[in-house]
């Protein structure tokens, strides 16, 4: 699985001699994926090498670390297919491959392959386009689990809450990766879209076959962490809400009429029974600047963070989680170039403890960390528009998912 860690230990070789360890990946994260790292290794007086027990003389990264060739490739290739549909997404259950060499002088003296897996055997899937709703379902075919509903962020699709959902569903859970924009017959952008849709989609898990006693989580990643909170703060009927890198606020969803429109108008994130939701508005310059930044791959948070000088107008559009009902996780990071995502989460700690919030809230913060914390042991060298160290991204995944995973274990009493 690809959110195991992999043993390297290498023998036969001469006494202190040095090696050369390349990694190479295809395919790991969906599309046209390549990426490859490597570290200089010198091996003991018999000859042998352990990768996990020795940190690099030199290579893509330099401290002691079991998966040190996995986070510190460079990604040479990352497309993903320009169909936005269901038909043009990637086969599981295997996903990539993961080519390990040792090389000496300049020669591959050994080599091994390995597959990287985000389903495990157990698992099948299937595509749903039901009343309305799109997305992918990941469960046991014999048995019923809690249910998690997973949302991606600005990127829109699925793509990558397919990863994420596949993951849950090997971990013990029934996992719908939900499309909400820029998907099949989804709108194209971020404009007013209706909660309601989540809210249908919520009523769906728990009716599932596949789902526990209509037991069902949100998971959300940036804007799908803020989607995730402003669907808990409706008072919906969830189990739990994890939310990664969000903000504390509804935010600005396009600031056009239109994709591809020059004309100024700004737009609400969500829409809620066809009232657009109050959101932290940016003038013309700053959507001029951030699309920008983003077209240049640099950090517009300060932006963000400019808009909530207004205390009046961060109030207007703060997320209302007093009014959910569930435990919270919040993650959040201090070098997030997309927003504040710490002090936002601090935010939201804040006004629950004023609030005397009566359900579990558990924030796990991270330094040196960018927007971009994700599942383990897949690259986190593309810091541009991101944020933080390689090293910290990876760790930060990493930990954090050993905290989810235990988080809903807790909250489903799952062994």
């Amino acid at each position: 699985m690809i959110d195991e860690e992999v043993k390297i230990t290498l023998s036969g070789f001469e006494s202190f001699q040095l090696i050369t360890v390349r990694a190479i990946a295809e395919g790991m994260l969906g599309g046209e994926f390549e990426a490859e790292s490597y570290a200089v290794f010198q091996a003991d007086g018999s000859g042998n090498i352990s990768v996990a027990n020795q940190a690099p003389l030199s290579g893509t990264y330099n401290t002691k670390d079991p998966m040190g060739l996995f986070w510190s490739m460079d990604v040479k290739k990352l497309k993903f297919p320009a169909k936005r549909t269901l038909s043009a997404l990637p086969v599981f259950p295997s996903f990539g491959t993961v080519t390990v060499m040792a090389e000496v002088d300049g020669h591959v003296l050994a080599e091994t392959m390995l597959t990287r897996k985000y389903l495990s055997e157990d698992i099948t899937y299937t595509d749903v386009l039901d009343d309305g709703i799109v997305g992918r379902l990941f469960y046991h075919p014999h048995r019923t689990r809690p249910g998690i509903i997973v949302l991606g962020g600005s990127e829109g699709g699925i793509a990558s809450s397919s990863q994420f959902a596949a993951l849950f569903a090997s971990h013990g859970y029934s996992a719908l990766a939900l499309a909400y924009f820029d998907f099949e017959d989804l709108p194209d952008g971020i404009r007013n879209l209706p909660l309601e849709y989540v809210e249908r989609t919520i009523q769906w898990m728990k009716q599932n076959e596949y789902v526990r006693d209509g037991q069902v989580a949100l998971f959300g990643r940036s804007k799908g962490a803020e989607l995730s909170l402003v669907i808990g703060a409706t008072g919906t009927n969830i189990h739990a809400i994890v939310a990664s890198s969000p903000t504390s606020v509804v935010s600005i969803g396009a600031w056009n009429a239109a994709n591809g429109s020059q004309i100024y108008q700004p737009q609400s994130s969500w829409s809620y029974h066809g009232v657009p939701l109050p959101y932290l508005q940016w003038t013309e310059e700053q959507c001029r600047s951030a699309m920008a930044y983003i077209e240049n791959n640099e950090r517009f948070d300060h932006i963000h963070f400019a808009g909530m000088a207004d205390e009046q107008m961060a109030e207007n559009s703060t997320i209302r989680l007093e009014h959910a009902a569930c435990p919270l996780m919040l993650i959040s990071s201090d070098d997030d170039h997309y927003w504040p995502s710490q002090y936002h989460c601090e935010r939201i700690v804040s006004r629950l403890k004023a609030f005397h919030y009566p359900y579990k809230v558990e924030h796990l913060t991270y330094a040196k960390t960018g927007h971009g914390i994700r599942f383990p042991y897949i690259p986190t060298t593309r810091l541009q528009l991101n944020g933080g160290t390689a090293q910290q991204n990876a760790y930060a995944s990493a930990d954090s998912w050993k905290h989810i995973l235990s988080f809903l274990r807790e909250i489903f009493a799952v062994e």
